[in-house]
């Protein structure tokens, strides 16, 4: 492989990845030419997540700024915002890098915006492109979006929309009286009359199914008859008094639903009694009828003993799937065992486990302060494509002191805009 060919391959995994890395690299070559990857980073969204990473439009708009087929890439572009029709977050990262021309005076990537809004919509994501017509042109924009819907429910009666677009328009312009603007130009423009009565009918019908809310006589019953388990929320607000009634109840629990229900809430818990209780419950065959097993080994991650640690180091080093019992660790930690996470992650091949193996591994170093956690985290690092868990990472590396100036020169040009941020 000739050194250009590598610099290309070693350029396109940092930008399906998001770091920096891609950036410095075409910066430091400035004859080799990028554009096709540069490209395929701008059509599709690479993150792990689209949906809670959001776009890499701007990292994607750092590249072109140092390519010299600017407007090459920049036509596959808009030929793109109008082709997309698979994949949601690929289109909200081509609206979104769209709009960056759009704010630099290129009329015809906001003319490309606003010919793709609502125009043959990807099922179910119909919204996409409203936030950059109004970072674009404010209310005349909210206007505009309100007529598009209007004309498209004119077609499809059957089509429901409700306020979020208008509620986050209020939200961001408190001094503009969004809806009666609204209300005052659906009398002459029956698009947005149509846009309004929709959305009105959207709230009517959903106050006919709004839930009746449960009263529960005490703690027990709350917990055995919230369906399917009590929330995240409601188990992060629980007081020690209730955690002892709720373990005392598990103590001597038989019904296996009822154990998993209340086993549930240890998973974010320390369980008040005696942990050897929850390790035999770990302990127990993995069976297809219950996960008693599954939440008792994630309880653990709360619980430290000698038995317990024996039983998370002997699962992790001869299970097939050592990633279920590394968060056991969080609270288990003892000196040595990056080696064993460092193997772990070196094994790990697809994205799933990557991520899953990122949140325990941040969760274990956050926890035990440790100048080893760099070579197991690098080893993430420099695999995952994740920008969020990619920022958890770099956080415990500076939190231990220990990250590598090669990263430290990356975080400027990192995909995840908050990752940037770090630098400061």
């Amino acid at each position: 492989m000739t050194e250009t060919a590598a610099l290309k391959r070693q350029f396109f995994h940092s930008l399906k990845r998001g770091t920096g890395e891609a950036y410095l690299i075409a910066k430091n070559n400035p004859r080799i030419d990028f554009s096709n990857y540069i490209i395929k980073g701008a059509l599709h969204n690479y993150a792990y997540d689209g949906q809670s990473e959001n776009s890499r439009a701007q990292y994607i708009f750092d590249l072109i700024s140092l390519s010299n087929k600017k407007d090459k890439i920049r036509a596959a572009i808009l030929k793109g915002i109008s082709a997309e029709q698979d994949d949601t977050w690929s289109l909200t990262h081509l609206f979104d890098l769209t709009k960056l021309f759009a704010q630099q005076g290129d009329n015809e990537a906001k003319e490309a915006i606003y010919k793709r809004f609502l125009n043959n919509p990807i099922e179910g994501s119909d919204w996409v492109g409203y936030s950059e017509i109004i970072a674009l042109d404010g209310f005349n924009g909210l206007i505009f979006i309100a007529e598009k819907f209007g004309k498209y429910i004119d077609k499809n009666p059957n089509d429901w929309q409700d306020d979020s677009i208008i509620s986050h328009f209020q939200t961001d312009n408190p001094n503009i009286p969004v809806l009666q603007h609204l209300n005052k130009l659906s009398k002459s423009n029956k698009f947005i009359k149509l846009y309004l009565d929709c959305i009105k009918r959207t709230k009517e019908n959903r106050k006919k199914h709004v839930r009746e809310v449960k009263i529960f006589k005490n703690i027990i019953e709350e917990v055995l008859n919230s369906l399917p388990f009590l929330s995240f929320r409601r188990i992060k607000e629980l007081r020690s008094k209730e955690l002892n009634i709720i373990a005392k109840r598990l103590l001597i629990e038989k019904n296996k639903v009822n154990i998993e229900k209340l086993l549930d809430v240890f998973t974010s818990h320390k369980f008040p009694y005696d942990s050897n209780f929850i390790l035999e419950l770990a302990k127990q065959t993995k069976t297809s009828k219950n996960r008693i097993n599954e939440y008792a080994i994630e309880a653990l991650k709360n619980l430290k003993s000698f038995r317990i640690r024996e039983f998370a180091i002997e699962k992790i080093l001869k299970s097939k799937h050592p990633e279920n019992f590394i968060n056991i660790l969080v609270s288990n930690y003892k000196k040595g065992d990056h080696n064993i996470l460092v193997d772990i992650a070196n094994k790990a091949k697809n994205d799933f486990l990557i991520e899953r193996l990122a949140g325990s591994y941040v969760d274990i170093f956050r926890v035990n302060k440790t100048k080893s956690c760099k070579e197991p985290l690098e080893v993430l690092y420099y695999k995952m494509n994740c920008g969020i868990h990619r920022n958890s990472i770099i956080e415990v590396l500076m939190d231990n002191k220990v990250i590598s100036s090669k990263i430290k020169k990356e975080i400027k040009y990192d995909s995840y805009l908050q990752t940037r941020e770090l630098i400061k």
